[in-house]
């Protein structure tokens, strides 16, 4: 039986990964994803030209600008984090549609008149989405490479560490979206909660961060109350929300730490477990009919 199930998730990974390659979708989340790093880019190095600084290549793994102040930066790493935030977006977008278009096109039946299990029916779902994000991040990869050239902007460490970093990102989105998708009949509802969450997610720490820098501690009355909820909902927020694995990897890497770095790697390897068990769960009670 393992063996057929591995035979069922090989076939099924491929078909998903060509029909995904040969769509559009992938393509404009690259797009969008180089588009947003070149501004960030840009902006960096205007910053540095007004400053009246020069950019000179290291024999280090970092780039290092000279002048009266001598700084050490990866300047990198920002853009490379935003764009990994939109390649990631869309694997969760397509992550959450994955379940509920197979279910809402009557496909997945006949799917399971074969050797597929759930197992292997969402474990090639998954594989799926990390192979396309691997697609995703060979482009951010060779346009980075070309612009540490044109740029004199060297790859540190903390570049290579990112990059690690972003495939479990893509592990957690991916199993996020899954989950949801799980949850639901019609592609319509999946794509209404991704949103939902999506906007829950970018909203809550934005929230807090207003509360807890504007009002202090001794605030009383409905502004104490705004302020402890949204302390709440972000502690929540931190845990389930797929960006906040990311989030805690980017700062590990900020701060050279590299105990920190490989508990943000664990947790998201967690995370991700977790999600796919908890899809295969609420895939087998709901079962493969519209």
């Amino acid at each position: 039986m393992n063996n057929y199930r591995s035979v069922a998730i090989k076939a099924m990974a491929g078909r998903d990964l060509r029909s995904t390659l040969f769509s559009m979708g992938i393509y404009i989340a690259i797009a969008l994803g180089l588009i947003v790093a070149s501004i960030m880019l840009y902006t960096y190095v205007g910053g540095i030209m007004e400053n009246g600084l020069d950019v000179m290549p290291s024999s280090e793994t970092e780039t290092r600008y000279y002048s009266e102040r001598q700084q050490t930066p990866e300047p990198m790493l920002g853009p490379l984090q935003w764009a990994v935030y939109i390649g990631a977006v869309y694997i969760t977008l397509s992550a959450s549609m994955s379940i509920s278009r197979e279910r809402d096109q009557g496909t997945m039946e006949v799917l399971f008149y074969g050797p597929v299990d759930s197992i292997a029916f969402v474990v090639a779902k998954f594989l799926e989405q990390i192979l396309a994000f691997g697609v995703i991040l060979l482009f951010y990869i060779g346009y980075f490479l070309i612009l540490s050239k044109v740029s004199n902007f060297a790859l540190g460490i903390g570049f290579f560490k990112m990059l690690i970093l972003s495939l479990l990102l893509a592990g957690c989105m991916a199993s996020f979206g899954m989950f949801l998708s799980s949850m639901t009949r019609r592609v319509k509802t999946s794509v209404i909660l991704f949103l939902v969450f999506i906007i829950i997610f970018l909203t809550v720490p934005v929230l807090h961060s207003y509360f807890m820098v504007n009002f202090p501690g001794n605030v009383k009355g409905v502004l104490s109350v705004a302020r402890q909820v949204t302390s709440y909902l972000n502690f929540l927020v931190s845990w389930i929300s797929p960006f906040s694995y990311l989030q805690r990897g980017t700062v590990a890497i900020l701060l050279s730490s590299n105990i920190e770095f490989i508990k943000s790697l664990v947790f998201s390897l967690l995370y991700t477990a977790v999600l796919l068990a908890g899809s295969i769960f609420i895939f087998n009670k709901k079962g493969v009919r519209r």
